[in-house]
């Protein structure tokens, strides 16, 4: 059924919804977002987002495929009550999803769908949290905490979180160890990513002298090809994992375990404010910084040369360039 604000529900049962979440994008990323948890069909009550009053068939699909749900509920509308949202979820823009686009120009349409969304949140006084899930975060990031107002710790990307968790899972196949017991931060950013192979830990001893040992089930070679892997991967192959991740975050933050992962923020780098993915604590208040990592000097140079090159980026995107 449709009201006369465009708002189109599934019917679903009454049930207590304990979190909303208003998701943006009409993408891939986005519709397997929906179905996943829709198959979870945890207490949520997901809100998606639409440009138009009139909902695209793929839009309806989705929304006919939450019908079997008994917590869950979806809706989609062009005019969200921004003041009720918890969790604001920001996937690609449609004309940033169009493939002949330059990564600048795909750049510029996120910014632009960032700030329209933005703009629109805060003008109907949304006090929630916003978590983008684009190539794109660490411009998304300043650009929203630049013009919205909201505070540092209310606005994060997804960042490397989904391939530090590849990074886990590949080691956690090669040791036969429980993914659990192994700990990897990746930092940087989707496109460009740095394993902290330094302070990765695997059942509390140190990663790297694992590979020291003498007959170890653990090289270097393991190592470069876990890289390689990551240089490789792309959205679509690491959807499993991205949807992962999602349920890392929603854990973190609507309940009372924080987590800490490394999530794209907003850091300072000598005088100017940039975004980068580090490990943060993530909890029911939001992002809160930890102390840096001490990691090699390889790898500080690494992440040294990332961080100049997402400055510039920005710099270059303030200017209009």
């Amino acid at each position: 059924d449709r009201d006369v604000t465009g708002v189109q529900t599934c019917a679903l049962p009454i049930c207590l919804v304990v979190l909303n979440v208003l998701i943006c994008g009409n993408d891939l990323l986005v519709e397997a977002i929906l179905q996943h948890n829709i198959v979870q069909d945890k207490e949520i009550s997901f809100i998606w987002y639409q440009k138009d009053v009139e909902f695209p068939h793929s839009v309806q699909d989705i929304l006919n495929s939450a019908v079997m749900a008994k917590n869950l509920r979806l809706t989609a509308t062009n005019t969200p009550e921004w003041n009720d949202i918890d969790l604001l979820l920001i996937g690609k823009s449609e004309s940033a999803s169009e493939k002949d686009l330059t990564f600048e120009e795909s750049l510029r349409a996120e910014i632009h769908w960032t700030q329209l969304l933005i703009n629109q949140a805060m003008a109907n006084n949304f006090a929630g949290k916003v978590c983008f899930l684009t190539e794109h975060g660490e411009e998304q990031v300043f650009s929203a905490l630049r013009f919205s107002g909201l505070p540092d710790n209310a606005i994060f990307g997804l960042g490397t979180l989904p391939l530090s968790m590849l990074v886990e899972k590949m080691i956690s196949n090669i040791l036969k160890i429980d993914v659990r017991q192994i700990h990897v931060s990746v930092l940087g950013t989707f496109a460009d990513a740095v394993p902290a192979w330094s302070r990765g830990l695997v059942a509390g001893t140190p990663l790297l002298s694992l590979i020291a040992q003498e007959n170890s089930l653990f090289t270097q070679n393991e190592l470069t090809k876990i890289e390689e892997r990551l240089k490789e991967s792309s959205e679509k192959s690491l959807l499993p994992v991205i949807l992962a991740s999602i349920d890392c975050v929603f854990e973190a933050l609507f309940s009372s375990f924080a987590q800490i992962i490394p999530l794209t923020h907003q850091v300072q780098v000598d005088e100017q404010k940039i975004a980068i993915s580090e490990p943060v604590l993530l909890s029911t208040q939001g992002v809160s910084q930890l102390p840096t990592l001490n990691l090699s000097e390889d790898e500080k140079q690494k992440l040294v040369d990332i961080k100049d090159q997402v400055l510039s980026q920005i710099q270059s995107l303030m200017s209009g360039r």
